[in-house]
């Protein structure tokens, strides 16, 4: 896909797209021009201050109500710990498992506040909390994102924390379903497997999930391990079986399902383009977050809109999706 070239607006809605830069510029205005996203995603590198921060998503706001005729929706890793993008903005924040550790006031204080902060930037969607359960944190790759090894504590603390989020104004996503805790390989770097040994120790981490659909949750994101036990073929991300079959018609999941960045190498250096549009269209995953590439996003960007227009099933995948993309933003706006 080249720059001359545009997505039409619909097809553009499933894009969660990473940029590179602090500032409102031409050559940014014309890549989101030719993609056409749902939203951005923001990272420590597109962050210098609050007044920064807060003209850059106000000036692209506004770019977007005139080009696209439609918001885009701003999200962000703000977990605490490891992954906090906004540290600068918001201050140092704990980890989950420092969080769970320190007790409910603790966290819900600390949610509360990084709600407030989120909202008052203009930002919508936290990717948080990780709701995978992680027997040491020593050991797995995740550490301290984890809110701990008891997966009864991990689903309460879990939906007090996404309580906390929406009461505020900020739409939660529960990560990374249907759970890395039985997993051994980090997939921003391996895909991970996991085998029937582990299946009873994978289907109690699927409570804390659970729970966060029973709670309300407004999105979930996806996992790229494969899971033996349950779909020996596609990683959760590409998983009819595991999406649509569990999280959609058995616990009657309505929000958005997102997928982890798909630059990522458990999938992005393992699949076609067309392979992960056509799987995780039909898994029922609504937004693609690709956040580190621009390459990449671009290649994507053209399978999305080549599959729709080409293959009637993903054209039907594609309408259902988008009716809950559109779902979800009249509450954040």
């Amino acid at each position: 896909m080249t720059l001359s070239q545009s997505l039409d607006n619909d097809t553009g809605q499933h894009l969660f797209l990473g940029f590179e830069g602090t500032e409102w510029t031409a050559s940014l205005q014309e890549w989101l021009h030719a993609l056409r996203p749902g939203g951005l995603v923001l990272f420590r590198r597109n962050v210098v201050d609050t007044d920064q921060i807060t003209a850059l998503i106000r000036e692209a706001n506004a770019w977007a109500k005139k080009a696209l005729g439609r918001p885009l929706v701003w999200a962000v890793d703000e977990e605490g710990g490891s992954v906090q993008r906004l540290a600068a903005l918001l201050g140092p924040a704990p980890s989950a498992l420092e969080l769970a550790k320190a007790g409910d006031e603790a966290l819900r204080s600390h949610v509360v506040h990084t709600a407030r902060g989120l909202h008052r930037l203009g930002i919508h969607l936290n990717l948080a909390p990780v709701l995978d359960v992680v027997a040491s944190s020593k050991d797995h790759f995740l550490k301290s994102r984890s809110l701990g090894h008891a997966f009864e504590e991990v689903a309460r603390l879990g939906s007090l924390w996404i309580r906390c989020l929406q009461d505020h104004g900020v739409a939660a996503t529960a990560k990374h379903f249907p759970g890395l805790g039985t997993a051994r390989l980090d997939p921003h770097d391996q895909l991970p497997r996991v085998e029937a040994q582990a299946a009873a120790k994978a289907r109690q981490d699927l409570i804390p999930f659970y729970r966060a659909v029973q709670t309300g949750v407004r999105a979930v994101m996806t996992s790229h391990a494969v899971y033996a036990f349950w779909d020996p073929d596609w990683p959760g991300t590409l998983s009819w079986k595991i999406n649509r079959g569990l999280l959609r018609d058995r616990w009657h999941f309505q929000g958005v399902l997102l997928s982890d960045d798909l630059d990522m190498k458990a999938i992005g250096g393992r699949y076609e383009p067309e392979t992960i549009v056509r799987h995780s269209l039909l898994a029922t995953v609504d937004g693609f977050l690709v956040c580190q590439e621009a390459h990449s996003a671009e290649v994507f960007a053209r399978a999305l809109y080549d599959g729709i227009r080409r293959h009637r099933d993903l054209q039907e995948a594609h309408r259902r999706s988008l009716n809950r993309l559109q779902a979800l933003t009249p509450s954040l706006f």
